[in-house]
């Protein structure tokens, strides 16, 4: 998996290509441990090919930290991943744009 980050203001952008599952979703939970300053997460999907329970967890635990769905944005969300988000009721605990 390809992971770019880009802080905008107090929102850091990710933008993520490949696999979300369970030893990306260990690479992305490292990549953002030295993140700080920021009040909102921007997930770009658009190039997101599988999202697991694992990356699942990472994004809800975002949620928590950040304080509430509304913190946690999903954009280019494609179909497959969509799916994947309204089957497990995942798409009620983000924003997804």
């Amino acid at each position: 998996m390809n992971i770019f980050k880009q802080k905008n203001g107090t929102t850091l952008e990710v933008k993520l290509e490949g696999r979300l599952d369970t030893v990306t979703s260990a690479e992305l939970t490292a990549s953002l441990e030295g993140e700080e300053g920021f009040t909102d997460i921007r997930f770009d999907f658009e190039k997101l090919e599988y999202l697991s329970s694992s990356g699942l967890r990472l994004l809800f635990a975002y949620r928590k930290k950040l304080g509430g769905k509304e913190h946690v944005i999903l954009v280019n969300v494609n179909a497959l991943v969509a799916e994947i988000l309204r089957v497990t009721g995942f798409n009620q605990q983000v924003t997804i744009q």
